[in-house]
């Protein structure tokens, strides 16, 4: 019982640090999702606000895949 009870906790701990590992490994694509998002407002707003013949086009929603 006491091996079990040992065996346990250790499979609990190797996967709280795979746990530990995969939430890392998921915050740079985030981040890098994070600063496209704010670019692409960025370049939505310099295009509304500038003067000339340039007009931002609504988007369309797409047809789902058949």
């Amino acid at each position: 019982m006491r091996r079990q009870l040992v065996k346990a906790k250790e499979l609990r701990a190797e996967a709280l640090k795979e746990a530990e590992r995969l939430k890392a490994d998921n915050e740079a694509p985030v981040g890098a999702l994070h600063q496209v998002v704010m670019e692409n407002r960025q370049l939505r707003l310099q295009l509304t606000e500038q003067a000339g013949n340039v007009h931002v086009l609504p988007t369309q929603p797409r047809s789902p895949a058949r």
